[in-house]
């Protein structure tokens, strides 16, 4: 669906009987619905079941990027049957003719790409980082790059805050750094750079909720932090530590 829009996630089942059917987010294990009930708190959030129909169809209002991924129709039968069932929001711009051809407009004299995978997940709570290059020839840099999520430009004084940008320039290169805070699900989207120089590139976010190992994803490289591989690597180290002092003082 694009973004905005209205998600309508079929599930049928036949013979349903005295059992219930449950709606639930697979990444986060999070029950959204049972039976008619809403157990969301996110009114945006529904199930749709005419009666005497076979339909528990989850309805979607108004669909974010942060609402992509899979999603689980449950029956509580023994054994438990389930059907997943996934949802991807696109940009409500990328279907717009003018923003396609603005998006991949090229100046010849002008290169830009961004730097790493252009498809990313990163962890809820980590900080965002994306480093847009502009080649160029000598002493023709851009004067300005603007940084876009979706439509909705990205400055200092941006509604969303914890936002911060650096250029560096060279005669022939030109660097832009976008870096994003604190991230949640509503920071998932397309990010694209535009030199006023002309050309663009974008990559595509995804920032996952729900997981217990923490990742932060960076523009060229994935880190990710084990807190369980920590304290044993800082244990071993003490232990080692005092077999060193000990050997020393016999």
């Amino acid at each position: 669906v694009s973004e905005g829009s209205h998600a309508f996630l079929p599930c049928r089942v036949a013979n349903l009987g005295d059992r219930s059917v449950t709606w639930m987010r697979r990444r986060n294990l999070h029950i959204i619905t049972a039976g008619l009930l809403t157990y969301s708190p996110d009114d945006r959030y529904r199930v749709l079941h005419p009666v005497n129909t076979d339909e528990w169809t989850l309805h979607i209002k108004f669909a974010q990027p942060g609402d992509g991924g899979w999603y689980e129709c449950q029956v509580n039968s023994d054994p438990k049957i389930t059907r997943p069932v996934l949802l991807i929001v696109k940009d409500k711009n990328m279907d717009d003719p003018f923003y396609k051809h603005e998006l991949e407009t090229t100046d010849n004299s002008t290169q830009v790409h961004i730097e790493g995978a252009h498809e990313r997940y990163i962890q809820q709570g980590s900080v965002l980082a994306v480093t847009c290059t502009i080649a160029h020839h000598i002493n023709k840099g851009p004067q300005h790059v603007v940084w876009y999520q979706g439509a909705a430009r990205l400055d200092y004084d941006a509604p969303r805050g914890g936002i911060a940008l650096q250029t560096e320039k060279t005669p022939s290169k030109t660097v832009s750094r976008l870096m994003l805070s604190a991230v949640t699900p509503r920071d998932s989207g397309r990010y694209s750079c535009h030199p006023d120089t002309g050309g663009s590139a974008a990559v595509s976010v995804h920032v996952q909720s729900g997981q217990h190992q923490a990742a932060v994803q960076q523009s060229g490289y994935n880190a990710s932090i084990n807190a369980t591989d920590s304290i044993q690597f800082v244990f071993l180290f003490c232990a080692l530590t005092h077999l060193v002092i000990t050997s020393h003082f016999r």
